[in-house]
């Protein structure tokens, strides 16, 4: 569970301010998809649609996929997620270009060239790209 930070939400473009909205969105090479909101437990989560991961040692308690669904709460540090359901389908998210930004209740998530990275007001965060991935 996680407590709401800031009552402002920035578009993906960072022009529109909506109080209640949720944010979808892709890298532009379609590769990493997150989805970031308040109703969640997780306030946002990106999975990677490649298979290449940096994590593999899968725990004993996930039966689902493992090693390419991350995570991050408004505090403490990004992790990976165990998941059952998918989070492929690219309609309905708009591709956030390169160097820019969405942010929601206090999480940044950067798309950049190497990929994308979601950052807390504590510093905690993931790394996700193709070649390699990282939480903190």
């Amino acid at each position: 569970m996680y407590r709401c930070v800031f009552a402002v939400v920035l578009t993906i473009f960072g022009s529109i301010a909506a109080a209640d909205a949720d944010i979808s969105f892709q890298s532009p090479s379609g590769n990493i998809r997150c989805d970031m909101s308040r109703d969640a437990p997780l306030a946002v989560r990106c999975d990677l649609g490649v298979d290449q991961q940096t994590y593999t040692r899968r725990p004993a308690t996930c039966q689902g996929r493992w090693g390419t669904s991350f995570g991050l709460n408004q505090t403490g540090v990004g992790g990976l997620i165990c998941v059952t359901d998918t989070n492929a389908a690219p309609e309905g998210r708009r591709v956030l270009p390169y160097g820019r930004r969405a942010i929601l209740d206090g999480i940044t998530c950067r798309s950049e060239r190497t990929g994308v990275t979601c950052t807390n007001l504590e510093g905690g965060g993931f790394e996700v790209r193709r070649a390699e991935q990282r939480v903190f």
